[in-house]
């Protein structure tokens, strides 16, 4: 299997259920972007794109180079956070080339498992690529965003969907950057609104998956049960995989 060896790492939200600083929150002794970033090294991405806000740099630059290595980082400020993850991506992608890369937000906690779906033969005639899941065990599903597909296609990314076949897990992959122009629209552009202009010109691909370990980090009481209940055993099966 071959997987990208790029990551874009989306850390510019607000994080105000959170104080702020989400990317830095320690969970379990650890910030929470630190699991990611381990968890896509762990499949051999070596350099990281961080899109973030001024007064997070300097602490993220640290903990991916602490994982990556030094010269294998490289900071992208978002000065208009407002302006969403979608715009975050733009920003991140218009650092690459042509190089695929994994995509992934700093407050999501995923095993290994899920990226390694997402290795280049996903990609297919499509320039984006995420997992989904069918049956998620450790989220809240009301607050989390939809994904109407029909294996591998993918229709429609929101949070609003009545009718949906799975929740996106956090997990995405950009097999070609300049798509991504061609699909922006506006000044607000939200990462579901990206993903589902990639759909409309059939550009985005899914992969299920069912009852995954996975799950996200949004408030103080996601936070409280991933430390001590029911998400704390995502926490633990991804400390099998990696320990830093």
């Amino acid at each position: 299997m071959v997987w990208p060896r790029l990551i874009i790492v989306l850390a510019a939200g607000a994080g105000r259920r959170l104080g702020g600083a989400k990317p830095l929150v320690r969970l379990r002794g650890r910030p929470l972007a630190w699991y990611p970033l381990s968890v896509l090294h762990l499949l051999g991405a070596a350099e990281a794109v961080i899109v973030t806000r001024r007064e997070l740099a300097s602490g993220l630059r640290e903990l991916a180079r602490s994982i990556l290595g030094r010269g294998a980082v490289n900071i992208v400020l978002n000065n208009e956070p407002w302006r969403e993850n979608g715009y975050s991506l733009l920003l991140g992608a218009s650092t690459l080339t042509s190089d695929a890369s994994f995509v992934t937000m700093s407050d999501h906690v995923f095993s290994p498992l899920l990226p390694a779906r997402l290795e280049y033969s996903v990609a297919g005639r499509g320039g984006y690529a995420l997992v989904c899941d069918s049956n998620p065990l450790f989220i809240d599903v009301d607050e989390a965003t939809k994904i109407m597909m029909q294996p591998p296609i993918l229709y429609e990314s929101s949070k609003n969907l009545r009718e949906w076949m799975c929740v996106d897990t956090g997990v995405h992959a950009l097999f070609s950057p300049p798509t991504l122009k061609e699909a922006a629209r506006g000044r607000v552009l939200t990462l579901n609104a990206l993903v589902s202009s990639l759909a409309s010109t059939g550009r985005a691909r899914a992969v299920l998956v069912r009852g995954a370990y996975w799950t996200e980090i949004d408030t103080p009481d996601d936070l409280v049960e991933a430390e001590e209940g029911r998400r704390g055993r995502v926490v633990e099966h991804v400390l099998s995989w990696v320990r830093g």
